[in-house]
């Protein structure tokens, strides 16, 4: 029977990827170094430091050059005092009543300060689980985050659905063995493709949430509301 919903945070609960792109821009321009902003995009979800590796890597700059861990540090700073919070239409409303019928928790590769900020001031006592960035070794597209909320959160892998809008993440809770919906909020669609089902927008998507049944197993209640999803 379907327990949990887990969801990813930036893309899925807030508009914020935006944000994370322009900061990390500021940071690779004071450093002299080029950055693919499409890149993060494509890597959304896994750990921010893993990221700004993969953003050296991908300009052939070596990494020991810099300090890694102060880069994230400034990062974050920058966000916080960029980021204008904006939370996706409905998403509010659609989570106060589904925390009525289920655990929610939420899976993210962002930084600790970054998550327990916009969850605190977007969706305060919403999550009984939150796992950040910081939480874990290995972050998406490792299984390793989702399998520590479902510890966490003391429940089976076929209890819960997971909510994703990027590849890494989508991959990530298929390697953990758990049903996926995707929303494409930066991406198309077809790089979505690994997930249970792919709705098109946040309307769409919180539709289905509201429509799912706790009484059913999550891949039938995924496949009971697919007629809800407009590819």
């Amino acid at each position: 029977m379907l327990k949990t919903l887990i969801f990813d945070m930036d893309g899925v609960l807030v508009d914020s990827m935006p944000y994370h792109v322009q900061a990390m821009q500021c940071i690779f321009d004071q450093m002299g170094v080029h950055m693919d902003p499409k890149l993060i995009y494509k890597r959304e979800g896994e750990k921010t430091i893993d990221i700004v590796r993969i953003l050296l890597e991908k300009e052939s700059v070596n990494d020991g050059r810099f300090n890694l861990e102060e880069i994230v540090k400034i990062y974050i700073e920058k966000f916080q005092l960029l980021v204008e919070l904006h939370t996706f239409d409905g998403m509010p409303e659609c989570l106060n009543i589904l925390r009525q019928r289920y655990k929610l928790a939420v899976v993210s590769g962002a930084s600790r300060p970054i998550v327990y900020g916009v969850l605190e001031s977007l969706y305060p006592g919403i999550f009984s689980v939150v796992v950040t960035g910081d939480d874990i070794v290995h972050g998406k597209p490792a299984p390793d985050p989702y399998i520590k909320a479902v510890e966490m959160l003391a429940i089976q892998k076929d209890e819960c659905i997971v909510i994703e809008n990027a590849p890494v993440g989508v991959q990530a809770a298929k390697a953990a063995g758990l049903c996926c919906i995707a929303v494409p909020t930066y991406l198309n669609p077809q790089e979505l493709q690994m997930a249970d089902l792919v709705v098109m927008d946040h309307e769409i998507l919180i539709n289905l949430l509201l429509n799912l049944q706790a009484d059913t197993t999550p891949e039938t209640c995924i496949k009971e509301c697919a007629h809800l999803v407009k590819l």
